[in-house]
């Protein structure tokens, strides 16, 4: 089986950049939280949002309980493997920096790329920033952890690669079947999932509207910031 064209194939099937680009969004008001002790899977932030989220992961407050929903739904299937949380909530301006920095990636290594090709190939793996689901606070990314809090390998780590595909069939078969339970579960809770990752998934963004064929995404993006906190749960910079 020639890779390069099973993923091509794979790629036209994926929900694009011009997919969401006219979603319209109508904010319902569901604050942005810190996702807290009520999740009982792990929660780690990552450098890049310390600065405005500190240790604390952030989205709206009905991802927390689909959250919730989700590793009720992963410890029925596999008792001993629990939910960890990785990124919710991502700063606009953190989303613009690493969008541009991939896109002038996928420009060296695709030179003949350009214009809305150009945005389409680097939004495979790296949201355009103005229809990107972490900035709206409804997107979440997840891992599979052990009882023993090791993470579970389900595709290559570190790097961008095309096996991180949810559907890949290059992968190991067991890698496969546990991405498909993680899926199914985040699914069950009412998340949607990304083909193109494997641990994105998201609720009311305009990926969520796309999937599910809603009239429109329910969170508009968020500029928040802790240092600029008046004791909202959400104020814009």
């Amino acid at each position: 089986m020639n890779k390069d064209f099973y993923y091509a194939r794979l790629e036209n099937q994926f929900l694009q950049y011009r997919d969401y680009a006219s979603i319209p969004v109508k904010d319902n008001g569901d604050p942005l939280v810190p996702i807290g002790s009520e999740f009982e899977g792990r929660v780690t932030n990552y450098e890049e949002m310390q600065h405005y989220t500190g240790d604390s992961i952030y989205v709206r407050s009905r991802v927390v309980e689909m959250l919730i929903s989700a590793r009720t739904a992963l410890k029925k299937t596999f008792p001993d493997h629990d939910l960890a949380v990785v990124c919710g909530y991502r700063h606009p301006d953190v989303q613009e920096k690493a969008y541009f920095e991939y896109q002038a990636e996928v420009k060296a290594a695709n030179p003949e790329l350009e214009g809305e090709e150009l945005k389409e190939a680097a939004h495979r793996f790296v949201a355009v920033p103005e229809v990107a689901g972490h900035p709206t606070g409804g997107a979440v990314d997840v891992l599979l952890i052990t009882a023993d809090g090791e993470e579970v390998s389900l595709g290559p780590e570190d790097e961008i690669s095309r096996d991180h595909y949810v559907h890949s069939p290059f992968i190991e078969k067991d890698v496969w079947h546990k991405r498909q339970i993680l899926r199914h579960c985040m699914l069950q809770a009412g998340f949607a999932p990304t083909d193109s990752e494997w641990w994105h998934f998201a609720y009311g963004d305009k990926e969520w509207a796309k999937y599910y064929n809603q009239p429109a995404a329910l969170f508009e993006q968020i500029r928040f910031c802790l240092a600029d906190r008046d004791g909202s749960s959400g104020k814009n910079d």
